[in-house]
């Protein structure tokens, strides 16, 4: 006996939920809102009378100087730069005096200025620090950054979601049982370093072929992630693994009592739509092996491979 086929619809979605987590995201063209503190230190003191600027389209524009404090408020509203553009930070050391430029991705500095050195110091993502440290040491420069209030939300904490299930059984042991639909819940952590852990329960329900009844499947399980921060975009990808518990019956009570283990891994994306809401795309793939006593009192074990695709609302 053959492998049972996957069905058409499983495959027509598997496809879809595959170009939608691999086609490059377009950057946001959304304007970033709140103020970004620019701070300029030199051997560790703050350095004053540093002007900081931002260079778009091809020329500098002026921002402010540093006083006693070594900084400077940069609205960011007043500043035509997207939410997320990488920004390069460069210092120019001249005779006339220093300054902090601040270059998005698509721009460049042009030719420099005779008499003046260039110190690259590393670089930011618009709209996603709130703070940002100019480091001045022995001629060398570095950034260092404070993440926004509103960006740590996104990457860390409590999640609960929802789910619509689509599950296909594959094997020869699974060839009667016809791809099911149902329901997914969990609920897990996500900690600031991407790592993450949860538990959560799934059910759906298969026809049956030369059966009357349906198919129940029941599962519970663990699910440690990583979550994936890639900040020119929204999106939040994440890869999982998961083993779980898993409970067939029958409606009319054919085969009660069916279950074992499943292990397995999977990929998906979070794309959040609000402060406490996103959408998430998931794809799983694993193993399963189940096992009951038969009416001679002897065990009877069926393995194969299971395929879940899920759709839904994550809570924040």
């Amino acid at each position: 006996m053959t492998g049972k086929r996957l069905q058409l619809p499983a495959v027509m979605a598997a496809c879809v939920l595959t170009v939608l987590l691999l086609a490059p995201s377009a950057a946001q063209a959304q304007r970033a809102t709140g103020t970004l503190i620019v701070r300029v230190e030199e051997g560790g003191m703050p350095a004053a009378g540093v002007d900081v600027g931002a260079v778009l389209r091809r020329s500098v524009e002026h921002i402010g100087t540093t006083g006693a404090s070594g900084l400077v408020a940069v609205e960011e509203l007043r500043v035509d730069i997207q939410r997320g553009t990488r920004v390069n930070v460069a210092v120019l050391d001249c005779a006339t005096g220093r300054s902090a430029l601040l270059v998005p991705q698509h721009e460049s500095l042009g030719e420099i200025t005779a008499g003046c050195e260039q110190i690259p110091a590393g670089h930011f993502f618009w709209g996603q620090a709130e703070r940002i440290v100019v480091k001045l040491e022995g001629g060398e420069a570095v950034v260092l950054e404070t993440q926004t209030e509103e960006l740590r939300s996104l990457l860390s904490g409590w999640r609960f979601q929802g789910s619509f299930l689509f599950t296909a059984l594959m094997g020869e042991d699974f060839d009667q049982e016809k791809d099911g639909i149902g329901a997914d819940a969990k609920i897990f952590y996500i900690w600031e370093s991407g790592l993450g852990a949860g538990v959560g329960g799934s059910w759906t329900m298969h026809d049956v072929v030369g059966l009357d009844e349906n198919m129940n499947k029941w599962s519970a399980y663990v699910e440690p992630r990583y979550t994936l921060f890639i900040p020119t975009t929204k999106i939040r990808p994440y890869v999982l693994g998961r083993a779980s518990h898993n409970w067939l019956s029958y409606e009319g009570g054919v085969n009660i009592g069916e279950s074992g283990w499943g292990f397995g891994g999977g990929i998906g994306a979070a794309y959040p739509i609000g402060s406490w809401l996103a959408v998430d795309l998931g794809v799983y793939l694993g193993y399963l092996s189940v096992s009951a006593d038969n009416a001679s009192g002897t065990t009877f074990t069926r393995s194969g491979t299971e395929l879940q695709l899920t759709g839904g609302l994550r809570f924040f």
